[in-house]
């Protein structure tokens, strides 16, 4: 359970990084749009949501 955590974690940090750079291409090097930043940060959402299912699974057990 912990490494597939650890493959969540690492898939979902890459994933707003993907999408940060895919925008910037697309829209031929103009990054300082609110769009460009909105969906940067609506992409890193997953990230947070692994972050808190893990702690849910894992953290109440550790808190002793």
């Amino acid at each position: 359970m912990k490494n597939l955590f650890l493959l969540l974690q690492s898939l979902m940090i890459i994933f707003p990084i993907g999408v940060f750079f895919t925008y910037i291409i697309m829209d031929e090097g103009d990054q300082f749009t609110y769009e460009h930043y909105l969906m940067t940060t609506l992409s890193s959402l997953p990230f947070f949501l692994v972050l808190l299912i893990k702690y849910f699974i894992s953290g109440f057990d550790d808190n002793k």
